[in-house]
């Protein structure tokens, strides 16, 4: 009898494993993906401590830096856990799941979060980020913290089980909701789109910063020293405009801010001549960098990276050969998609 009753013990348990396994997979197919890799649902299949850097941000992030191009030349193994719209908020808590998960020794915060004056963008965008975290505690406090005073209870249990938003997407799912098509560039966006930019001149004037901005800022800087991880602040390039003059204020203004707390801080408007930006191609729109534009900081943070921070490199390592053979294919997909972008680009140029 007592044997029986630890049997039925046994196969209680295993049904719990089993349902709380499929009832993850299941969420995870229907809930909606970030952009082509599955950025944050890609994060979580990277093996535990496996990740040395790691960028978190908006999409001015995930259009600027290339883990892959990072690896190709210093072999230092990178994630960027951007998603669309990330303000600052919502980066305080990607940035508590990159430690639990990877315990990373840089992190790089992209600073284009502290242009938002909300705690989050849209009900949508707070999904992109919400949606793939597992059910834990940091997904809790994020619930508890940014959802109280805008979502009701309902809402709220959307948020922690999403299954319950998405249940009925069966009929719109995709071959990138089952098996995401390019885990391999591990965050970074394929922008393979070429639009002609003009050259933003810059101020040195200063703007105000969304006050719960600068306080998530704290906690994010007392997490890493906490930690012993050292943090960067990076603005990546843009062209011209009409927010450029705002946004190169609220930059200048935390500039100052990140230098009274000791901060570095890599601004890449600073560092056009030096990159040898090319406003004619490097640009997908005038906010966003396309592949050929990204090549150029991804190669200079790498080598900021590897000059700045005692950081290993991987390659040849027998834990990262998935590395080696993720860049094979990134490789080819980077050459081929420019050689089509700048062919169309060029075949434009002369039709006009």
């Amino acid at each position: 009898m007592k044997k029986k009753k630890h049997l039925y013990i046994i196969y209680i348990l295993l049904f719990i494993c089993i349902f709380a396994w499929m009832f993850k997979k299941v969420t995870h197919i229907l809930s909606y993906k970030v952009h082509q890799n599955d950025t944050i649902g890609s994060f979580y299949k990277e093996k535990h401590d496996s990740i040395d850097v790691l960028f978190v941000g908006s999409s001015h992030s995930f259009s600027s830096f290339s883990p892959m191009g990072i690896w190709s030349d210093t072999g230092i193994a990178s994630y960027n856990l951007a998603t669309g719209s990330q303000t600052i908020p919502c980066s305080y808590y990607l940035i508590k799941e990159g430690i639990r998960m990877q315990h990373p020794k840089v992190i790089v915060l992209e600073t284009y979060g502290f242009q938002y004056e909300s705690d989050y963008m849209s009900e949508a965008r707070l999904h992109e980020v919400v949606d793939n975290i597992p059910f834990n505690l940091t997904k809790l406090e994020l619930t508890q913290d940014l959802l109280s005073e805008h979502f009701d209870f309902h809402e709220k249990l959307e948020f922690i089980f999403p299954i319950i938003r998405y249940h009925t997407r069966w009929y719109s799912l995709g071959s990138k909701d089952i098996k995401p098509r390019k885990v391999y560039l591990r965050g970074f966006c394929l922008h393979n789109k070429i639009q002609r930019q003009e050259k933003p001149e810059l101020t040195t004037e200063t703007g105000e910063i969304y006050q719960n901005n600068l306080e998530y800022f704290d906690k994010i800087i007392d997490l890493c020293e906490k930690n012993g991880i050292e943090l960067v602040l990076c603005q990546a390039p843009m062209g011209e405009s009409e927010r450029y003059k705002s946004i190169c204020q609220k930059t200048n203004t935390l500039k100052q801010y990140a230098e009274d707390r000791e901060i570095r801080f890599v601004d890449f408007e600073l560092l056009r001549e030096e990159i040898e930006l090319d406003y004619a191609i490097d640009f997908k729109n005038e906010t966003h960098l396309n592949i050929i534009g990204a090549a150029k900081t991804t190669k200079y943070m790498g080598n900021y990276l590897r000059e700045n921070f005692q950081l290993p490199d991987h390659r040849g390592e027998s834990n990262y050969l998935s590395w080696d053979e993720d860049y094979e294919k990134y490789s080819k997909t980077i050459s081929n998609t420019t050689k089509k972008m700048l062919k169309s680009y060029r075949k434009k140029q002369q039709g006009e």
